[in-house]
């Protein structure tokens, strides 16, 4: 009984939880990072938990004050990675689990773009993972100030 809860939980938050954004977040000019103190190293930061969506690791390797790796993870609020199977429990044809696979994609693009960039701010906001990128934002300028105290 209790999985089918969370299972009948889950779905309801996904459909209401996923959005029906078509406009990119904004993005702050606030988010310009500065490595020039920041230490070698690899640093993880966990992004705070939305209520609806679960939260996100990330983890930055930083060499010679430029980010050379970072990997990202978004976790739904059972804990559970997002992945091929997030947002499928109404079926991988519904409107439900495009959506949550678009947040899913996005997960594996801002990291890349962050590397490939060094600037947080030409990480490209993706229409309807607009809180995967607030967690991404989060994360990252956490991990650079871990680095350089």
């Amino acid at each position: 009984m209790k999985k089918f809860l969370a299972a009948i939980c889950a779905a309801c938050l996904l459909m209401t939880g996923c959005g029906g954004e078509k406009t990119p977040a904004p993005k702050p000019a606030s988010n310009k990072i500065d490595l020039s103190d920041a230490k070698d190293g690899t640093y993880t930061v966990e992004s705070s938990l939305d209520e609806k969506l679960g939260k996100s690791v990330l983890t930055l390797t930083i060499k010679d004050k430029k980010i050379i790796d970072a990997s990202f993870t978004g976790y739904d609020l059972f804990g559970n990675v997002k992945g091929e199977d997030y947002g499928s429990l109404t079926g991988k044809d519904s409107a439900d689990y495009k959506k949550a696979q678009v947040a899913v994609n996005a997960i594996k693009v801002y990291p890349a773009q962050l590397v490939e960039t060094q600037d947080l701010s030409k990480v490209d906001a993706i229409s309807g993972a607009s809180i995967s990128y607030g967690q991404f934002v989060e994360t990252t300028k956490r991990a650079i100030e871990e680095a350089s105290k």
